[in-house]
């Protein structure tokens, strides 16, 4: 007697086809999606120009909500400034660059020695947000500066850089103040000031 055929084994081989052709359909489907668009290869701090070497090409998929910039706009990127300090591997959006360069109009760039105890122990960074104080310090023919110097009240910068310490331990911590505040830091830079790092919303 021939024996007869199991059609429901046939019937759950071509389903199981169907699911696993339709799986990857969805996969090279969801890789056609991705797009080719800018991202860092290093970390960047805030108001650094861009180079060639801090970029590179990544895919990913295009998210409705955040914007990214394509690959083809890399040459575009470079010589822009960042707007805040990014880590490498960042996938950069338009938001997060200007083209105005630091310090920008009205601004003033202001170097102001510190000395140690006078700015905080961990250091300052890119970007943060600074009260300087000028204070009464110095004799003999130091003192008219450092009178003068006192005399101004204390304002709101904005750090760019800071330098190596010098044979003293003071620090040279370079800051970004406005228009109105120029000839205040000016007057700063030519004695002591105590510079206090401020907290979002201060």
């Amino acid at each position: 007697m021939p024996r007869r055929r199991r059609w429901w084994l046939l019937g759950v081989a071509v389903v199981l086809a169907a699911v696993v052709a339709f799986g990857n359909y969805a996969l090279i489907a969801g890789q056609d999606n991705r797009v080719d668009v800018v991202v860092l290869t290093r970390a960047v701090g805030w108001g650094q120009r861009i180079s060639d070497g801090d970029l590179g090409i990544a895919k990913a998929v295009p998210d409705q909500g955040v914007s990214s910039i394509p690959a083809g706009d890399r040459a575009g990127v470079v010589g822009q400034v960042t707007r805040s300090a990014l880590p490498a591997g960042t996938v950069l959006a338009p938001g997060q660059l200007s083209t105005q360069p630091i310090p920008g109009p009205g601004e003033r760039l202001v170097g102001l020695a510190v000395k140690p105890g006078h700015l905080p122990a961990r250091g300052l960074s890119p970007g943060d947000l600074v009260q300087v104080s000028p204070v009464a310090s110095g004799t003999g023919t130091d003192s008219g500066q450092a009178s003068a110097a006192s005399t101004a009240g204390p304002f709101r910068a904005r750090v760019v850089g800071t330098g190596p310490p010098d044979s003293t331990g003071a620090v040279t911590v370079d800051v970004v103040v406005g228009a109105d505040a120029a000839q205040t830091a000016t007057s700063a830079a030519a004695g002591q000031v105590v510079v206090v790092q401020l907290g979002p919303g201060a």
